[in-house]
Formats: C-alpha cells, sequence, structure tokens
C-alpha cells in the first residue's frame, strides 16, 4: 500500500546531517517545497479577502437609489474610504499619550494600512466602475465570493491633482515655452547679424 502519510519537517530525523543525495535529503526538500507552496497561497489569500472587503466597502457605500454614478463622486468615495480609520487611529495615539505607553500593535497596523492605501492611490487603486450601470449590477449581487470578482468591471482610478498645483505646472509649462520661443528669436537675431557681417565684408 502506499504511504500517503504526509511528513512535516519534525518528523524527519536527523535532518541536520543528511547526505545532499538522500531519500531523506529528497524528502526534506519536498516538505520544504510544500511549506513554501502553502504559504504562497495562505498569502493570495489573504490579498484576495481583503480586496474583497474593499469591494464591499463600495457596494455598501454607494447610494441604493442610484444605478450608477459619477467619476468625481468615485474620487469622493475613495477619500472617505481613505479616512475611514483616522478616528480610529486618534484615539489610540491620545490614548498613547496619557498612559505613556508604546505604540500598540495595532496602531502600527492602522499607521501601515493607511500609508499604504494612500501610496495605491496616488499609483492607481483599482475598484468596480461604479460609473457603469451593468458593473454595478453585477457588484450589488455579488456575495462576496472571490471567484467571481472577474465578472465585474473595474476601473483604475488615480488620485486627483489639486487645482492649485495643476495651476502652477501648467505656468511652469508656459513659462518653458516662452523660454524656448526667446531662445529661438536670439538664434534668429544672431543668424541675421552674422548674414549682414558677410554682406559687408563682400562689398
Amino acid at each position: 500500500m502506499p504511504n500517503n502519510k504526509r511528513h512535516t519537517l519534525k518528523t524527519v530525523k536527523g535532518r541536520e546531517e543528511l547526505h545532499p543525495y538522500s531519500r531523506k535529503a529528497q524528502q526534506l526538500s519536498r516538505i520544504m517545497m510544500r511549506k513554501e507552496k502553502l504559504t504562497s497561497s495562505k498569502s493570495a489569500l489573504t490579498t484576495k479577502d481583503l480586496l474583497a472587503q474593499r469591494w464591499m466597502w463600495f457596494r455598501f457605500a454607494l447610494d441604493e437609489s442610484l444605478a450608477c454614478t459619477t467619476k468625481e463622486d468615485m474620487h469622493d468615495m475613495v477619500a472617505t474610504f481613505l479616512d475611514r480609520n483616522d478616528d480610529e487611529l486618534k484615539k489610540l495615539q491620545e490614548d498613547r499619550v496619557v498612559t505613556k505607553r508604546p505604540k500598540a500593535s495595532r496602531e502600527h497596523l492602522l499607521e501601515a494600512t493607511i500609508a499604504s492605501e494612500r501610496d495605491e492611490y496616488k499609483s492607481g487603486i483599482e475598484l468596480p466602475d461604479l460609473t457603469n450601470g451593468k458593473a454595478v449590477k453585477l457588484l450589488r449581487e455579488w456575495d462576496g465570493d472571490t471567484n467571481s470578482m472577474t465578472r465585474i468591471k473595474t476601473v483604475r482610478l488615480h488620485q486627483r491633482v489639486p487645482k492649485d498645483n495643476s495651476k502652477q505646472i501648467q505656468g511652469m509649462s508656459i513659462d518653458k515655452d516662452q523660454t524656448q520661443q526667446t531662445k529661438k528669436t536670439k538664434d534668429v537675431d544672431m543668424l541675421v547679424v552674422e548674414g549682414d557681417d558677410v554682406m559687408m565684408d563682400t562689398k
């Protein structure tokens, strides 16, 4: 009968002194590969679960009376989503000042989550396309199963540039164009002067 017993690192005796080509060494290699595979699968599952929770948040954040929404409203929803942990974090920080204790693990987790999500928004955050009526319908029918998330159309939103910054960028662009135009004018004037010199020498 085949031996279907699953071995772990603890069940392999004398693993510190294994010959690299022995049966036990091969067994140990298989155990390590299986462990890495399980760790990778668990990490991927956790990422999918977190993404599903995010989608569920936006599902209930959208007004039920709306068939879809605008892109601007989606940006407003993202802003609310990113600020959802601010009150809890502020409370933890205030309590820490009073008790004079080091940061709790919850505070570290919230800070890391907030920083990660804000960075993601800058580079582009992927969400269900709430401007698409069909996508909204599928999202509302969705039961949270991560395997069916691919059926829902998504969109990638990037953080909006403040109006003051956009004006500044636009002004920088205009100044650059004006500088280039001034340089071109100077180059033309130099050519004209050089041409006059040549004509004078010819005479």
